[in-house]
């Protein structure tokens, strides 16, 4: 089992020394430092020893590393120096105070507001990349930091487009992160601006939404729905624009995208709210009422039309009735009837019978060809779908014309494998129906036993025997027994996937653990330093520099340790000449200081102080 050492209390090339450990990766481990040469604090990532037996991996790491360190841009964290250390390979950065944009998100979405500051911080470092023709190739929630200031700070540049270029363990991590991979990269296609483009288009919907577009699944089955499936809709809160700006991020197409991190966030400076333009001009008196009489002309016009062509074919069917009712008086009159408000004389009945057999034909018509329609609706036959992930049941629904809906239970099959459907295949449906489909959810989740203070062996064996995996770290544990078990990861009494691994922390053996490193000529120097452990030692180097005072015995340099929590001394020797030579102090846990005194004659001297535990 490959176990990485923890380097907390090194030095690399007696100038970067490694406080404490603040994060680990696939490759490296990662320390908060102390630059001596500097007096500057810096975060150190020392690569971990399988991956630095690959010369070619570690040539192409440097040569990344030169690139990136010319990438100056204050939205992106500097790289400031790479070197070879006994230890490893390892690179000095800039050291960020704040917390990632992974641990802000899992306090839930952002505001609208705060998102699309963020994203736009974001594109703008993107930018600067883009422009020395630098990808990023792995933007992430996880590589975005937030200082304490609100400032956007990107980290981890190239990583993944290191992973890509050297062996084929390395280019296996290329999917180590599929809910944010671009299309071209799920296919293995060339990568290009539009590539980070696309990622951080994620990153932005899922600071609106509080996850990505695609959450479920294997890393194949996630790298087929970025290829085929559209994102779900972003919540009704967010603005148009910015809907709009995540759209376009994540078109399948990189030509449909924005073009680079700079035209990104141009976009998203321009989706920025505006202020408010004023009051809008007054209407002119009269105008609402203006609008809704404009609004009925269509209706007035067509109204008055009908009405002349009434008046019209009435004038002529009564004209051989005006001249007994003229108003002379010279001829009797008879009483006219009254006669219906808004027409003086009814059409003939044939024009009634007429005008109501067409409707009766219309209305037929329309009636029939409804029904055909209805009749006519098309049909499909039900695909087999059980054994398929959820992206092939997709896929194959949309060629077949039916929509699957999904639900989950646990089963043996693995998770996200269709395991049954309703109605079942070969049925004869209509085209767009619904066709129910259930995914294992995989095996049931099982209790993590307790396995906290057991030897490392036993809790191995309990873990194997529920059904999980387990990963062991190494640890130092002062005053604690070897191989015993100091924490896991998740805890007893949880629940966690058959078949998932649980992290346990085990106690290292006691070794010497290097804890500082000093140097000087003569006296003068006074090195302050806390132990854990039950004993220390001081291993040195020593030669002096011209001739003795006396021919036959020369008179160096001493050291003495002091306990500053008792104020008394605790041991003194004097430095000989020579290579690797050792003193060794059991005095305990506690807080010393070692000073060193020059002797009779000058020598130049170089000492490491080493924990036990």
């Amino acid at each position: 089992m490959l176990r990485t050492p923890d380097l907390a209390g090194c030095a690399l090339d007696d100038r970067y020394e490694l406080h404490a450990l603040i994060g680990e990766g696939a490759f490296g481990r990662v320390y908060r430092g102390l630059d001596r040469r500097l007096a500057r604090p810096v975060a150190v990532k020392v690569i971990k020893p399988w991956w630095a037996e690959d010369s070619a991996w570690v040539e192409r790491f440097e040569r990344e590393a030169q690139l990136l360190a010319r990438v100056s841009d204050p939205g992106i964290v500097q790289i400031f120096d790479f070197g070879h250390a006994e230890e490893g390979p390892y690179y000095v950065a800039e050291l960020i105070e704040g917390e990632s944009l992974a641990a802000r998100l899992r306090r839930g979405p952002l505001p609208v507001a705060e998102a699309r500051a963020i994203a736009e911080q974001l594109c703008s470092a993107l930018a600067s990349a883009h422009a020395q023709g630098v990808l990023h190739c792995d933007v992430k929630p996880a590589n975005v930091l937030l200082t304490a200031g609100g400032k956007v700070k990107v980290g981890d540049f190239g990583v993944a487009r290191l992973a890509g270029g050297t062996s084929q363990a390395l280019s296996a991590t290329v999917a180590g992160t599929p809910r944010y991979m671009s299309p071209e990269q799920a296919r293995g296609r060339r990568t290009t601006p539009a590539t980070d483009v696309y990622s951080a288009g994620v990153v932005l919907y899922e600071m609106l939404a509080g996850e990505p577009p695609f959450t479920q699944g294997s890393a194949v089955e996630l790298g087929l729905r970025h290829l085929q499936d559209a994102p779900p809709p972003l919540p009704a809160a967010v603005p148009s624009g910015l809907r709009e700006v995540v759209d376009r991020a994540l078109a399948k197409d990189p030509a449909d995208r924005y073009r680079d991190g700079a035209a990104m966030a141009a976009a998203l400076r321009a989706a920025a709210p505006q202020a408010p333009a004023g009051t809008p001009p007054p209407a002119a008196a009269g105008a609402g009422p203006a609008a809704d009489l404009a609004g009925d002309a269509r209706t007035s016009t067509v109204m008055t039309a009908d009405a002349a062509t009434i008046d019209h074919s009435s004038a002529r069917a009564s004209g051989a009735d005006a001249a007994p009712t003229s108003v002379l008086g010279d001829a009797p009159t008879r009483p006219q009837p009254p006669r219906p408000a808004g027409r003086r004389n009814p059409p003939p009945q044939r024009g009634r019978r007429v005008a109501l057999l067409a409707a009766l034909v219309a209305l037929a018509g329309a009636g029939l060809a409804a029904f055909l329609l209805s009749g006519a609706a098309a049909r499909t036959t039900v695909p087999e779908l059980r054994g398929l992930p959820r992206a092939g049941v997709e896929a194959r629904g949309r060629r077949l014309h039916v929509q699957p809906a999904f639900s989950t239970r646990y089963a043996e099959a693995a998770a996200g494998i269709a395991i049954a459907q309703n109605p079942a295949a070969g049925t004869r449906v209509t085209e767009g129906s619904t066709v129910h489909v259930v995914l294992s959810g995989g095996p049931p989740p099982v209790t993590v036993p307790y396995v906290l203070g057991a030897h490392s062996a036993s809790a191995e064996s309990r873990l194997a025997s529920a059904g999980l995996r387990y990963g062991v770290t190494l640890v130092p544990a002062p005053g604690s027994t070897p191989d015993l078990v100091t924490r896991q990861s998740p805890g007893p009494a949880t629940t966690a996937p058959r078949g998932s691994t649980v992290a346990l922390s085990v106690v290292e053996p006691p070794r010497w653990q290097p804890l500082t490193t000093f140097s000087g000529t003569d006296d003068g120097h006074s090195v302050p330093f806390r132990i854990l452990g039950s004993q220390w030692r001081v291993t040195y180097n020593m030669a002096y520099l011209g001739t003795c005072s006396l021919v036959v015995v020369c008179f160096g340099p001493s050291a003495e340790a002091h306990n500053l929590q008792t104020g008394t001394s605790f041991g003194s020797f004097d430095l000989g000449e020579g290579n690797s030579q050792t003193h060794t102090f059991s005095g305990g846990p506690g807080l010393y200081r070692l000073t060193i005194s020059g002797g009779e004659d000058s020598a130049r001297w170089s000492m490491t102080v080493e924990d036990y535990y």
